[in-house]
C-alpha cells in the first residue's frame, strides 16, 4: 500500500474516494465493488484504482482462507495476483489454499513462484518442504523446511521443535501437523502491527507508525510491501534518508515493486538529491511508465 501516492488523486473520482474509505474499514467487498467502477478517463486515478483493488481482493483471499472457504479464498487470491503477479505473498497464499484442499501439484507450483520472485521468502519454503511430505516426499520435504529455517531463524520456534521431536520418535504425521501450525503465531503478530501501523499513520501519528512496522519486519522481513510501508512513515517524518534505506531494502526483495520504486524518487526529491531521483524515476519508466509521477503535473 502507499498512503502518500493515493492521496495525490484524491477528490479525482467519487468511486476512487468511497473505495479507500471502504478498505480501510476493512469492508473489502463493498471496496471491490467501488474501484471496479473506476475508468480509465484519469490514468492516475485508475491505475491507483487497480493496485488498490488488487490489495482489497488479497485481504478478502485472506480472510475466506482464515474461515476454511477455501473455493472463495482462491477465487479472490486469483483476482488479486492478475493485477499483482509479483507479490510473492498472494502466490504462497494461494499455494496454502490448494494444500488445504489437497491439490499438492498445483500448491508446489504456486509455491515455487513465491519462491521465484523473492528466494528468501523462508515462509514458502517452509510450505514448500510442508508440500513435500504430503506428498511422500520426506527427506526432501525436511531438507526443505531446514533451509527456510537457515534463511529465517525466528521460525525456529518451539512449535517446529515440537515437530523436530516427533519426527524423531517416529511419528511423521503429527511432526507435519506440527510443522503447519508454525507460522501461526508469525501471521497474527505480522497483520496485528501491520495493521496498527497503518491507523496510526492514517491519524498523523507517523513515528508511532513507523514503530509498528518495525515491529512487523522484525517478525519476518521478507516483505517488501512492509518495508514501503515503513519507508512511507518515515518519509512522512522528514526522514529521507532513513526512508532511501527502507525503499531500497523493499526493492531489493522486488526489483520491480513500482509504489516503492515511485516513493524512493519522492525521498530523493525530498532529500534535495536531484541528480539521483532523476535516475530513480528513469528507473521507474522502465518498470511502470504510467505511474503518475512521469506525467507533467496538471495546468
Amino acid at each position: 500500500m502507499s498512503f502518500f501516492n493515493r492521496e495525490l488523486v484524491l477528490g479525482r473520482n467519487p468511486h476512487y474516494d468511497k473505495g479507500v474509505r471502504l478498505l480501510d474499514q476493512g469492508l473489502y467487498q463493498e471496496a471491490i465493488a467501488e474501484f471496479e467502477q473506476v475508468g480509465p478517463s484519469d490514468p492516475a486515478v485508475y491505475r491507483l484504482a487497480r493496485f488498490h483493488l488488487g490489495q482489497a481482493y488479497a485481504e478478502l483471499g485472506q480472510r475466506y482462507l482464515q474461515g476454511g472457504l477455501l473455493e472463495r479464498a482462491e477465487a479472490a487470491l486469483r483476482h488479486a495476483i492478475e493485477i499483482h503477479p509479483r507479490f510473492a505473498d498472494l502466490h504462497c497464499s494461494l499455494g496454502i489454499v490448494f494444500q488445504q484442499q489437497k491439490r499438492y501439484q498445483e500448491a508446489e507450483e504456486a509455491l515455487l513462484k513465491a519462491l521465484e520472485i523473492n528466494p528468501r521468502f523462508a515462509y514458502a519454503k517452509l510450505r514448500l518442504g510442508i508440500c513435500y511430505l504430503q506428498q511422500g516426499q520426506t527427506e526432501r520435504g525436511w531438507q526443505t523446511a531446514q533451509e527456510a529455517i537457515a534463511l529465517e531463524p525466528r521460525l525456529h520456534t518451539s512449535v517446529y521443535q515440537k515437530a523436530l521431536q516427533l519426527r524423531e520418535d517416529g511419528d511423521l504425521q503429527g511432526a507435519l501437523a506440527a510443522l503447519e501450525q508454525v507460522r501461526i503465531t508469525e501471521v497474527e503478530d505480522i497483520q496485528f502491527h501491520t495493521r496498527l501501523g497503518d491507523d496510526l499513520y492514517r491519524r498523523g501519528m507517523y513515528a508511532k507508525a513507523a514503530e509498528e512496522y518495525q515491529k512487523a519486519l522484525h517478525v519476518n522481513g521478507a516483505y517488501p510491501d512492509l518495508y514501503n510501508r515503513l519507508g512511507v512513515a518515515l518519509m512522512a517524518q522528514g526522514d529521507y534518508r532513513g526512508a532511501e534505506e527502507a525503499f531500497r531494502r523493499a526493492l531489493q526483495i522486488n526489483p520491480r515493486y513500482a509504489e516503492a520504486q515511485a516513493n524512493l524518487v519522492l525521498a530523493l526529491r525530498g532529500a534535495g538529491r536531484e541528480a539521483e531521483a532523476e535516475q530513480a524515476l528513469q528507473r521507474l519508466a522502465e518498470i511502470a511508465p504510467d505511474n503518475p509521477l512521469l506525467k507533467p503535473p496538471a495546468e
